[in-house]
């Protein structure tokens, strides 16, 4: 649903009225589309909206399917799967998680329930960090959205903010009852085979290669190539149209990126985000990477107070480049990716180790 530029429509209103809102089979909907003749992918539309869910990717293979991560929770889960059986009658025999984060995993549970025999595949340090501490937020997902949405309905009734952004408020207000839903009674399922350099997938249709290329967006990244049919899916090294960079490694993840724009694909599919058909918008990440790592690197090293170096360096050219004048994608670089990357390279700067799952 979409909101009227002075009032309240469609399911923002029903929420902030207290009346119906949408549930979570509704606010978790996903949709196929064809990328080649034996990759798919599934895909949540709104991308800029909570939940933010991660790609769903489908290689079909002689003997069965391989699937790239499971969506972000249980319901999110059984969408998928509904989805991929109208891909193919084809058993799911390999799930890739392409890194810890939840919007890409917790959906695993149906993959479970449909496919018994299915082999879950991520890098050693995906199943450390689901088997430990970073997966902990599990257990208060549901109420942290609970909380989200209590207040996003209280900014969407903020006159003094523009349009745009309470907008966007009004959307994550109506989505709000659906994800807290959809994010009760969620389990954490931990590859059953691991990998700290290359696994492969033979197939004599379409072969498929699994790597981690280094430390970027995570510890544990995999990237998944598909050579015969020259799609490449990255994870959440690359996501559209905003980036993510919570708890990342921005010198190692310019070095990573460009080990992607080396692979001769034709389709890039990102982790969040349409896919890539060229290599433009890596090549605006790298950048954008490279300018805060030039602009907080000296300021760091000199032992400048990071509070104090988010106020001298300037972000706008990157907003602007990123988010046009949107006001709700300009809030979302901030919340999801600079303020996070100037963190990130404060620490690297200063040769601080960043933790994944913590500040």
């Amino acid at each position: 649903m979409r909101l009227a530029a002075a009032v309240f429509t469609g399911a923002a209103a029903l929420v902030l009225l207290g009346a119906a809102a949408p549930g979570p089979e509704e606010v978790f909907a996903r949709r196929t589309q064809a990328v080649t003749p034996h990759v798919w992918l599934i895909d949540k539309p709104a991308v800029t909206d909570p939940p933010f869910e991660g790609n769903v990717v489908v290689i079909e293979q002689d003997a069965g399917l391989v699937v790239v991560d499971a969506g972000g929770s249980p319901v999110s889960g059984r969408n998928v799967v509904d989805q991929i059986r109208g891909i193919s009658p084809k058993p799911v025999r390999f799930l890739i998680y392409t890194h810890y984060h939840g919007d890409h995993n917790l959906g695993a549970g149906a993959f479970r329930a449909a496919w018994p025999g299915l082999t879950i595949i991520s890098t050693e340090a995906t199943r450390r960090n689901m088997t430990g501490a970073p997966m902990d937020y599990v257990k208060t997902y549901a109420k942290s959205y609970g909380d989200m949405a209590a207040y996003a309905a209280k900014q969407a009734k903020d006159e003094s903010l523009p349009q745009g952004l309470r907008d966007g408020w009004a959307r994550t207000a109506a989505a709000g009852p659906g994800m807290v839903a959809g994010y009760t009674g969620m389990s954490v399922y931990p590859a059953d085979v691991t990998f700290s350099d290359r696994l492969s997938i033979p197939d004599a249709t379409s072969p498929v290669e699994v790597m981690f290329l280094g430390r970027g967006n995570t510890d544990g990244d995999a990237v998944i190539w598909a050579p015969k049919e020259k799609v490449l899916a990255s994870g959440d090294l690359v996501v559209a149209p905003v980036p993510y960079a919570a708890h990342t490694y921005p010198g190692e993840w310019i070095a990573v990126l460009q080990k992607l724009k080396g692979f001769d694909f034709a389709f890039l599919v990102p982790g969040h985000g349409a896919v890539q058909t060229d290599r433009a918008y890596v090549d605006k990440v790298i950048a954008t990477l490279a300018s805060v790592r030039d602009q907080v690197g000296p300021l760091a090293k000199a032992d400048v107070p990071l509070d104090e170096v988010r106020k001298r360096i300037d972000l706008s050219a990157i907003r602007q480049d990123f988010a046009g004048d949107d006001p709700w994608k300009r809030f979302l670089m901030d919340a999801a990716f600079l303020n996070d990357l100037v963190s990130n390279a404060y620490k690297e700067a200063r040769g601080e180790e960043v933790i994944q799952g913590k500040g």
